[in-house]
């Protein structure tokens, strides 16, 4: 018998196929942001509540769950909301963040903080497809070993319930460092590269990461092309996506466009779509920005198919009959099934 050890997880095959086109894309809305989130709600932020939150969320998630394969949504407002409200329709795919943190970038090395509370296997639980990190890395920082660590532990935790792992590296600046320098942005570029291959030699499944570049400029374009390339082949066969970090949206159709001829198998983005309809509180305006999200969402998708690369592993039956021969169930995941296997009576 095939080493189980070896074998393709079957599990985390079907989260891939919930969360993808059926021809293989990640067309995926990110809405698991927090205080950035609500900061766009009310000119006064301190107005805005949790039930004010869910409502703006669950809005989004109705008007554009045609458009995407997958939302990825937050525990706080976004996930048990979303189901328990039906506004995340069955055929949509789910992803959950697991971290407690948003983009603002304070002084000083990063160490993640996962959201008290919440776990893996609640995650699982609750029906999520694929779990999220949030990834601020630098190698050069004394807090790089402790962050090696923390994917470590969920690529195991995640294996453990067959439950695939995206990890999204943010390379950030540490003190003294001046990131509209030069030098700094040309290091960036490297540094997302770099971080892109460490997450994927740690044992995750997926990587959504930061465009590695500019697009103001046919050399930069040229530039940043070559760099998507490097980033490509340097994880080794896993598949990856294009995260928006709140750029205005023709620069992000652009980025999806590179990233899409460099190899990515789709898009992870919020802000540089749904931005505007947040920030519309007048209904008749609101309902107007929100149908321009819903076709910057089938833009993206088109631009996505035309360049990408699509994501869709199988094996023909031979195969799949080799790799899970007769009773392949009584060794898969066995060691971590315990006392939770039902006697047959």
């Amino acid at each position: 018998m095939s080493n189980p050890r070896t074998l393709p997880d079957p599990g985390k095959i079907r989260s891939f196929q919930r969360v993808t086109t059926p021809d293989g894309f990640f067309l995926i809305c990110a809405l698991d942001h927090l205080s950035d989130f609500q900061a766009l709600l009310d000119p006064d932020p301190a107005k805005v509540d949790h039930r004010r939150t869910v409502a703006g969320k669950i809005e989004l998630i109705r008007a554009l769950a045609p458009e995407v394969s997958a939302f990825l949504l937050d525990a706080e407002f976004g996930l048990a909301q979303a189901i328990a409200s039906r506004a995340l329709p069955g055929n949509v795919g789910l992803m959950a963040s697991i971290e407690n943190e948003d983009y603002q970038i304070p002084p000083g090395a990063r160490r993640t903080r996962l959201r008290e509370g919440w776990s893996v296997w609640q995650a699982k639980m609750i029906g999520a497809d694929v779990l999220k990190l949030l990834w601020f890395f630098r190698p050069d920082s004394d807090t790089a070993d402790h962050q090696r660590d923390v994917v470590r532990r969920l690529v195991d935790q995640c294996a453990s319930l067959s439950l695939p792992l995206v990890v999204e590296p943010i390379w950030y600046p540490l003190p003294d460092e001046d990131r509209s320098s030069a030098a700094w942005r040309s290091r960036r570029v490297d540094g997302i590269i770099e971080s892109a291959a460490e997450a994927a030699a740690l044992g995750t499944d997926m990587l959504k990461v930061e465009f590695p570049g500019e697009v103001g400029s046919e050399n930069e374009r040229s530039a940043a092309l070559a760099a998507c390339k490097r980033l490509d082949s340097g994880i080794r066969g896993l598949p990856w996506v294009i995260l928006s970090a709140g750029v205005g949206y023709d620069a992000f159709r652009e980025q999806v466009r590179i990233a899409s001829l460099a190899g990515a198998s789709g898009f992870l983005a919020g802000r540089s779509i749904w931005r505007d309809a947040a920030a519309t509180h007048e209904p008749g305006q609101r309902r107007i920005a929100t149908a321009e999200a819903a076709a910057r969402l089938r833009e993206l998708a088109a631009i996505t198919r035309a360049h990408g690369r699509p994501y869709c592993p199988a094996l023909d039956s031979d195969a799949a009959a080799h790799a899970f021969p007769s009773g392949w169930y009584r060794h898969w995941n066995s060691e971590r099934a315990g006392e939770s296997q039902i006697a047959a009576e």
